[in-house]
């Protein structure tokens, strides 16, 4: 690798670190915890009806809930600027994490659209391992060449087109189109979901192709990005200039919407999960507590509809 080379894989990593893998994307975590959440509810109801087990006692779906709550803690960390940036390796692993959280989120996405819609598929565990085979072997099989192709990128070092893309593609994902797009995609899954036939698995077949190919040069090019960051002090963002000194607890502003709702939510799945520790469920629970749980979660929602409403007019004034 000659001295030009260096300069333009350098140039072109930093300038992914600043914009695609910049340690403030942990904020788009709430993509991920919107539709896992979504999945986690189509799981549960097929573990518990095809196997008539416990779903919490099920590993996979022990491990989706972690990846839950590590989306939780991702979009929390997002809420103190100066402590991503002060902590940028935690932050930047972090974010690693999370971007194979989203990936795995929507390839479940991708599962409940092919399989689960489907009676026949459903009632066959081969159709089920096949999927999961199949995007295994995919998945890997494009890691394996997106490896390759890092190095050979490497050799002959970045180039400057390529290294200005990496703006461009950061502003399209907080722009107004790629809203509209995802919900043109949703639009389309429910389209094709009430048709008859095998349309909807074919949109979930290819949705899941197109998704692991998008990811997997993703995943490798911020992997090697963490592992730039462990070595080398230069690859590390320019941080806001807050006190970073301050305490992260006194960084979250419950006037804001977004911290929280998060709060309110982190809350209530700690209590749902210390009820399920303790074996209390329905049936067993004193009414009270089903009156105050019921009482807690409509005070979410009606929390989460005010503050969109206010948003708007807001927005408009």
């Amino acid at each position: 690798m000659n001295r030009q080379s260096e300069e333009l894989n350098k140039e072109y990593f930093q300038a992914l670190g600043f914009t695609r893998a910049s340690v403030r994307m942990l904020s788009l975590a709430w993509a991920g915890l919107f539709v896992l959440s979504i999945d986690l509810t189509h799981v549960y109801f097929f573990i518990k009806e095809q196997f008539t087990v416990d779903p919490f006692s099920n590993v996979p779906f022990r491990f989706l809930c972690l990846l839950l709550l590590l989306m939780l803690v991702c979009q929390i960390m997002s809420f103190s600027k100066p402590f991503i940036y002060k902590y940028q390796l935690l932050s930047t692993a972090m974010l690693f994490l999370l971007i194979n959280g989203i990936h795995l989120s929507l390839i479940l996405m991708d599962y409940i659209l092919a399989i689960l819609t489907n009676e026949v598929l459903k009632d066959s565990l081969i159709y089920s391992l096949i999927y999961w085979l199949s995007f295994t072997v995919l998945f890997f099989g494009l890691m394996v060449y997106n490896v390759s192709w890092l190095k050979k990128q490497l050799g002959r070092g970045f180039s400057e087109k390529r290294t200005a893309r990496n703006s461009i593609a950061t502003s399209s994902v907080f722009s107004k189109s790629s809203l509209w797009i995802i919900f043109g995609i949703t639009v389309l899954g429910g389209g094709l979901a009430s048709l008859s036939g095998y349309y909807v698995q074919t949109f979930g077949i290819v949705s899941n192709i197109v998704f692991t190919s998008a990811f997997s040069r993703l995943i490798v090019e911020v992997g090697y990005l963490l592992y730039l960051r462990s070595k080398d002090k230069t690859y590390w963002e320019e941080g806001p200039k807050e006190d970073q000194s301050q305490s992260f607890l006194k960084t979250i502003d419950f006037k804001k919407a977004k911290h929280r709702l998060t709060t309110e939510v982190v809350l209530f799945l700690t209590l749902a999960v210390s009820l399920k520790l303790l074996n209390i469920d329905a049936e067993n629970s004193p009414s009270w507590l089903i009156a105050t749980i019921r009482i807690f979660g409509y005070a979410i929602l009606l929390d989460a509809m005010i503050s969109f409403v206010f948003y708007q007019i807001k927005k408009k004034r």
